[in-house]
């Protein structure tokens, strides 16, 4: 029997991504109406440490202009496929490792609030796997 976590590797293995910074929350698109909307904190992971987070987005850090985290993301993930996830079955944080060693963490941080959703076309429907406050995962 399929779990949602196994459901959603099966989607996204050997897939792309490329995230949009929409107005109220991050869209990682996986292609072909696959997605992950993160309502949470997230961030990437190269092999130097956390090379992004969510926070890092329009900050200066002392460059000559805010940083563009949707076009940094996008970077450090360019070229690179999933090869695996892992979801934490006690808080359904969730991770989406890459072939290129870069890995993006999403880090529900609610015992009330849903933290990200994945959308998954399967037979010609879209299966919504949620992340739900206090960390269970359901399917809608």
């Amino acid at each position: 029997m399929l779990t949602p976590a196994s459901t959603l590797e099966t989607a996204i293995r050997g897939r792309g991504c490329r995230a949009f910074r929409r107005e109220t929350d991050w869209n990682f698109n996986f292609g072909e109406d696959l997605g992950i909307a993160a309502f949470v904190p997230w961030r990437v992971v190269t092999a130097d440490g956390i090379a992004l987070g969510l926070e890092d987005d329009g900050q200066r850090f002392g460059l000559p202009r805010p940083l563009d985290g949707e076009a940094r993301v996008n970077e450090l993930l360019s070229g690179q496929r999933v090869c695996e996830i892992e979801v934490d079955a006690q808080t359904a944080d969730l991770r989406v490792v890459f072939d290129g060693g870069a890995r993006l963490d999403f880090f529900n941080n609610s015992s009330g609030y849903e933290g990200w959703q994945a959308s998954v076309p399967i037979h010609g429907r879209v299966l919504t796997i949620a992340a739900l406050g206090g960390g269970e995962l359901a399917v809608v």
